[in-house]
């Protein structure tokens, strides 16, 4: 089942990478992101592996939901895929709700 969940993580990833959700992070960020989600899909149960969701969830939280071309079927699916693996995605939303609020 875990297998099942983190290919749900990387297909999701991978989607908002490709609907440019991450396009505002600086090269080496987006570097970082796919390499701990490559490494996180192959880690086992242990302390690896929450060392690198620690320095994963960080940069998933930067995802920018704003963007044109997200349907509401890929946020979907992000939640789901963040759930199953059991990343908070309460923290998450403070994060999102501070970097994607609207400027007066």
């Amino acid at each position: 089942m875990k297998a099942t969940n983190k290919a749900m993580l990387y297909e999701a990833v991978s989607e908002f990478i490709q609907l440019h959700a991450f396009d505002h992070l600086l090269d080496n960020e987006l570097a970082q992101l796919k390499s701990l989600l490559n490494a996180y899909t192959l880690s086992e149960e242990g302390s690896d592996m929450q060392e690198i969701s620690s320095k994963l969830i960080p940069l998933l939280s930067k995802a920018n939901f704003f963007v044109e071309s997200i349907s509401p079927a890929a946020i979907q699916l992000w939640f789901y895929a963040l759930s199953y693996n059991e990343i908070p995605i309460g923290g998450m939303m403070q994060d999102f709700s501070s970097t994607n609020e609207l400027v007066n």
